[in-house]
């Protein structure tokens, strides 16, 4: 049976569940550079609240980055109350992207499976979820 693995950061509000199918990996937070470094297209997705980068490493090679799954990593990031607040207030829909290293790039949910998932509460946020089968270990951020 093909079973996954999860790894939560708790502190951080971030969920990444690795298939078993996978090589053995490592999941590990890095904190994401500054805003200031990555510069947002006026017309494009608008970053609010950086979150973190994930890099994932070969346990049994630690400096062997892991860029290539056979099925999906699935990652769940928190969004709280006050994301989806500020996203109502410029009412425009509430978005997770990625720093891909020149842009901000919404994740999709024709390409990705994204979707928000929220709490039983309200006052409590949810969830973003989305899947890759390629990782690049760019910084995440909420935005519209």
């Amino acid at each position: 049976m093909d079973l996954p693995r999860r790894k939560e950061f708790p502190e951080k509000g971030v969920i990444v569940i690795i298939p078993e199918s996978a090589p053995t990996v490592e999941v590990n937070l890095l904190e994401p550079p500054a805003f200031e470094e990555m510069p947002v297209d006026p017309i494009g997705f608008h970053p609010f609240r950086l979150i973190t980068n994930i890099k994932m490493v070969d346990t049994t090679q630690p400096n062997k980055k892991v860029v290539a799954f056979d099925k999906p990593v699935v990652v769940h990031v928190h969004y709280t109350k006050a994301d989806y607040d500020l996203t109502e207030a410029v009412r425009r829909p509430l978005c997770l992207g990625f720093w891909d290293g020149t842009q901000w790039i919404p994740y999709t949910s024709s390409k990705h499976h994204f979707q928000l998932v929220s709490e039983a509460s309200p006052e409590d946020g949810g969830w973003g979820i989305f899947e890759v089968l390629a990782w690049g270990e760019p910084p995440h951020a909420w935005g519209t």
